[in-house]
């Protein structure tokens, strides 16, 4: 008899070991989009919201988490079918992306800008009287030609500036970044439609040589908000809620947004590192 009652509590407690042992997975999806996401190439992985996630993982060790790489309509659509499936470094979209829950502080990070090379700066000084671009301006002047990236949505002041059948500012559209830099580089058009990060990360990744002013332009925000989602179950609102509470701590906030630096000039890191309070 008493080694019957043995065997059992040997069972029960390895039982209850497994169990206190199991861990809720956590899958957080990710798409290539330097230098949040860098697929390949040199700084393979070192893209700043593969870091931040890096510090998110770490400061929620009572989950299994896995990292899965997909293109961005796949990733919402694991994130909103099924629990337990977070992305981080997202636009907050409730009209798109319904069945989501984001965190409460979004980091405010630099959008998307006008882009020349430094020795030709001067030239588009006359359309940022006011600081900023007016491209209601620029639009009258047919002497100079600009790119952007055809799938892009830039925002309405941007996005009208493109449309306008009345613009004589002539636009070349291009598929991707490194096409866009490489014309610019090459002088080809003399203004793009960039973030700052991304010129950046290009112009590094291209080995260009030259040097590129960013100017903001009227009417367009001057700072996107990245925010974190997960599914809106039960799993991925537990898990927001303690992202949440990680990130309402000023050394959980200044470990999430240190990889920012990296990409960002000061005034706007120091903008971003101080946007949980805004």
């Amino acid at each position: 008899m008493a080694g019957w009652k043995g065997a059992l509590a040997a069972i029960a407690a390895l039982a209850a070991m497994g169990s206190a042992q199991a861990k809720s997975g956590i899958t957080w999806m990710t798409a290539d989009l330097p230098p949040a996401t860098i697929f390949e190439g040199d700084m393979a992985g070192g893209g700043f919201a593969e870091q931040q996630l890096k510090v998110l993982i770490a400061a929620l060790p009572d989950y299994d988490h896995q990292i899965v790489k997909g293109a961005i309509a796949r990733n919402w659509h694991e994130l909103e079918t099924r629990d337990g499936v977070c992305f981080n470094w997202v636009t907050h979209n409730t009209a798109s992306h319904w069945n989501a829950v984001f965190s409460k502080h979004p980091v405010l990070n630099p959008g998307y800008r006008l882009a020349v090379r430094t020795t030709r700066l001067t030239e588009f000084l006359p359309f940022a009287a006011t600081g900023d671009v007016d491209l209601s301006l620029l639009a009258k002047d047919d002497t100079f030609s600009g790119g952007y990236i055809a799938s892009r949505d830039y925002l309405p002041a941007i996005n009208g500036f493109i449309a306008s059948d009345g613009r004589k500012a002539k636009l070349q559209k291009t598929v991707d970044s490194p096409q866009l830099l490489e014309l610019l580089h090459a002088n080809r058009i003399d203004f793009i439609f960039a973030s700052p990060s991304e010129i950046k990360f290009y112009r590094e990744s291209l080995h260009l040589k030259d040097d590129f002013a960013v100017l903001k332009v009227k009417g367009t925000p001057a700072y996107n908000e990245g925010y974190i989602a997960c599914s809106s179950g039960v799993l991925g609102k537990e898990v927001m809620a303690k992202i949440d509470a990680y990130l309402e701590r000023p050394e959980g906030w200044a470990a999430y947004v240190a990889p920012l630096q990296r990409w960002l000039d000061p005034s706007d890191y120091a903008f971003a590192a101080s946007s949980r309070g805004r």
